[in-house]
């Protein structure tokens, strides 16, 4: 779905990423990788938040173009920051986005169920714990029911039982036709589910290939070891 080809791109006179090559396919798919390696550079640059300074990315054969409000509409993506209103609440936060994406109206409290986050609809998002915040910038990620989900961290400052409503959350998600890239250093919780894993160091892709087949049964990692 997803294609990326010599990919690079530079800050000043830093190199954050350096010819990736990636062929992002359907399921959802796990990015790691140490500190400073390029996660969230990559995740940007597909979102169209970052320009390329060299190579392309094209979603099913198409450059992205990130200006035009229908590649908007694919991508969810949630970064460092969560991306909500801190003045609004998170169900206002929510039914906000969901208008926007032109998502079903039962959508918002569907996932302010799913994640957990109930009893903290009327809070304004500002107020919120790291931990909540983070649960709330996913349900904001998913609400408009994206083709493609681009998350950063998505456990972050989580616990074990809220890290598992968000893996819960991906998995009901995943549908053919959708693709996900997961940046996490939450490696273990990720596999449980993930149908691929691509493994950055210093701006390059140095591992990648599948754990699962099309049908999401779980099948041995077969790497591909990037030249």
């Amino acid at each position: 779905m997803i294609v990326v080809e010599g990919l690079r791109v530079r800050f000043g006179r830093t190199v954050a990423l350096d010819g990736i090559e990636l062929c992002l396919e359907e399921g959802i798919t796990g990015l790691f990788g140490p500190n400073g390696s390029g996660k969230s550079t990559l995740l940007r640059a597909v979102a169209g938040l970052v320009s390329p300074s060299q190579g392309s990315i094209t979603f099913e054969g198409a450059p992205v173009a990130p200006s035009q409000e229908a590649w908007r509409r694919l991508v969810g993506y949630a970064g460092h920051e969560s991306g909500l209103y801190p003045n609004l609440t998170v169900s206002e936060n929510l039914e906000l986005f969901g208008r926007l994406y032109g998502s079903d109206s039962e959508r918002p409290a569907s996932l302010l169920s799913q994640l957990g986050l109930e009893g903290r609809s009327g809070t304004q998002a500002g107020e919120l714990s790291a931990g909540l915040k983070r649960r709330a910038a996913v349900a904001r990620a998913l609400v408009g029911e994206p083709r493609l989900l681009l998350l950063d961290e998505p456990y972050a400052n989580l616990d074990d039982d809220s890290a598992a409503l968000v893996s819960e959350a991906l998995v009901a998600w995943r549908e053919p036709g959708r693709s996900a890239l997961v940046a996490t250093h939450g490696a273990k919780k990720l596999k449980a589910f993930a149908d691929a894993g691509v493994i950055l160091r210093r701006g390059r892709v140095v591992t990648q290939g599948r754990y699962r087949d099309p049908s999401h049964r779980r099948r041995p990692f077969h790497e591909t070891a990037a030249p």
